[in-house]
């Protein structure tokens, strides 16, 4: 073979259009899983976000309309978590529901006055441990304390576990909290806790 024949042959290879579809499709097609994949995991991880942010209202809410608590009262108010974040699993949710009161200046500073803590299943089966310790201080968002006011506050947190993704990212906590003031009396004591 010649030269000329050699060239020839190359020029007939790079004029040669078949195929080029198949060679594109094999360099896109994972990086469209990839993209795919990754949409599908944001979507999951904000649903399970939006699902703890309402299970940390709703509990705040349902507390803040008692005049007091108890036990066992605690322990219906935790089971409503697990329909609020049906149809995910409330394993990896804990929760901490606790009474704080602020001083006589307001400061951001306010004092545990009771508090319990769920965690996994022991939500439904009524099994509470002990919160944040009574006396201890919680920081309050500035400009939100009232001067000798009491709080309900609900601290949530769900250790959320990628669908697709557990092989390349770990698992990811979403943690939420809120500060309700209750509405049926001046503060809500836990005659058990």
């Amino acid at each position: 073979m010649n030269w000329r024949q050699k060239l020839r042959a190359w020029g007939r290879l790079l004029r040669d259009a078949r195929g080029v579809a198949a060679v594109e499709f094999a360099l896109t097609v994972p990086l469209i899983i990839v993209v795919y994949a990754g949409g599908f995991e944001i979507a999951q991880a904000s649903t399970v976000f939006r699902k703890v942010t309402d299970t940390t209202v709703q509990l705040a809410n349902v507390t803040s309309q008692y005049t007091t608590v108890a036990s066992p009262d605690l322990t219906n108010i935790f089971s409503a978590s697990s329909q609020i974040m049906d149809p995910y699993s409330i394993t990896p949710l804990t929760i901490t529901l606790s009474e704080v009161k602020t001083d006589a200046t307001g400061t951001t500073s306010s004092i545990v006055q009771w508090s319990g803590k769920c965690t996994s299943t022991g939500c439904l089966n009524g099994t509470m441990t002990p919160g944040l310790a009574i006396g201890s201080t919680v920081i309050m968002p500035t400009g939100l304390p009232s001067p000798n006011q009491n709080y309900i506050l609900v601290q949530t947190t769900y250790l959320y576990t990628p669908t697709i993704g557990a092989a390349f990212i770990s698992n990811i906590p979403i943690k939420n909290q809120i500060f309700m003031i209750p509405r049926e009396s001046p503060s809500i004591p836990c005659t058990t806790c």
